[in-house]
C-alpha cells in the first residue's frame, strides 16, 4: 500500500475519533435532561438515514440481504446494549475517566477473538491483555473508595464493545460493510423506537438541535472510520484509535471542566501500552526507550 494511503488512513482515524468523542460529549450533556432511550432513538434514526444513503448509492439490491442474518441481529442487539451502558456511564462519571477504562476494549477483543473465533493469539498478546487489565485496575482502584461502582459500567461496556467487534469480524466473512451498517442502524432504530415512547420528553428547538447533532456527529465519525479502514490496514490504524482517549480528555476538560487524576493517567497509559504491544507497535516503543 502506498505511503500516502497509510497517511490518509491515519489522519481519517484521528478525525473520526474526534467526531466519536464529540458524540459521547453531547450524549453526556443530553443525558442530564433527556432519557437515554430517547437520545439513542434519535441517534439510530439518523444513523439509518446515513446507512440507507450509502446503500442507495451502490444501486445493488443484494446489499439489503445478509448471508448471516442471525449473527447480524445478535451483533446489533449487543451494540444496542453497549451504547446504552456507555451513555449511562458518561452521565454518571467524567468523560475521560470512562474512556480511560473503556480503552481496554481492544485487548478484550484480542482475548475473545482467540477464545471464540479460534484466532492465534500468542504469548505476547496474552501478556498485553494482562498488562491492560492491570492498567484498568489502577484506574478503577477497587476497594480504595476512590471510584464508585459506576466505574464498572465502562468496563462492562468495554466487554460488550469487544464482543461486538468479534461478531463484526464474523459477519464480515459473508456480508459487505454497507449491509452490516444497514442491519446495525435498522435494528437499533427498531429497538429504541419501540422503547423510547415510554420515556419520551418534549424538547425545545435548541434541544432538538442537540439531539440531531448527537446523531449526525456519531454517523459521520463511523463513516469516516470506514473510509480510514478502506485506505489503510486495520492493524496499522489500531494504535491511532487511542486518540479517542486524548480527545475525550480535551473535550471533557473544555466542556465539563473534568480532568482525570494522576493515577487515572498512569492506568490509562498502561492500558494504551498494552494495546500497542498487542498490535506489535509496543516493541518499537521499547526499542526507542532503550536507545
Amino acid at each position: 500500500m502506498r505511503k500516502e494511503k497509510i497517511g490518509t488512513g491515519i489522519a481519517l482515524t484521528v478525525v473520526s475519533m474526534l467526531f466519536i468523542a464529540s458524540m459521547d460529549a453531547t450524549g453526556k450533556f443530553l443525558s442530564q435532561s433527556f432519557p437515554i432511550m430517547q437520545i439513542l432513538a434519535v441517534r439510530f434514526v439518523i444513523f439509518f438515514v446515513f446507512a440507507l444513503a450509502m446503500a442507495l448509492r451502490l444501486r445493488d439490491r443484494g446489499i439489503y440481504k445478509s448471508r448471516m442474518p442471525g449473527a447480524q441481529i445478535l451483533r446489533s442487539f449487543v451494540l444496542a446494549v453497549e451504547v446504552s451502558v456507555f451513555i449511562l456511564a458518561f452521565s454518571l462519571m467524567p468523560l475521560a475517566d470512562a474512556h480511560a477504562i473503556a480503552a481496554i476494549a481492544p485487548l478484550i477483543g484480542t482475548m475473545l477473538a482467540g477464545l471464540v473465533l479460534g484466532e492465534a493469539i500468542g504469548l505476547r498478546r496474552w501478556i498485553s491483555v494482562a498488562i491492560g487489565f492491570i492498567g484498568a485496575l489502577i484506574i478503577i482502584r477497587p476497594g480504595m473508595g476512590v471510584m464508585s461502582w459506576t466505574a464498572l459500567l465502562p468496563l462492562v461496556g468495554a466487554f460488550l464493545w469487544a464482543g461486538y467487534q468479534v461478531l463484526s469480524r464474523r459477519v464480515s466473512l459473508g456480508d459487505r460493510p454497507e449491509t452490516t451498517a444497514l442491519y446495525t442502524a435498522f435494528i437499533g432504530m427498531i429497538v429504541f423506537g419501540l422503547i423510547s415512547p415510554f420515556y419520551w420528553q418534549s424538547a425545545t428547538a435548541s434541544e432538538w438541535g442537540l439531539l440531531i447533532l448527537n446523531g449526525v456527529v456519531g454517523s459521520i465519525g463511523h463513516i469516516i472510520l470506514l473510509k480510514a479502514l478502506d485506505a489503510a490496514p486495520a492493524a496499522t490504524l489500531q494504535p491511532f484509535n487511542y486518540s479517542l482517549l486524548l480527545w475525550a480528555i480535551l473535550i471533557g476538560y473544555i466542556v465539563f471542566s473534568d480532568l482525570p487524576d494522576m493515577l487515572t493517567f498512569v492506568g490509562a497509559g498502561i492500558v494504551v501500552f498494552g494495546g500497542l504491544l498487542a498490535s506489535g507497535h509496543g516493541r518499537f516503543l521499547l526499542r526507542s526507550l532503550r536507545r
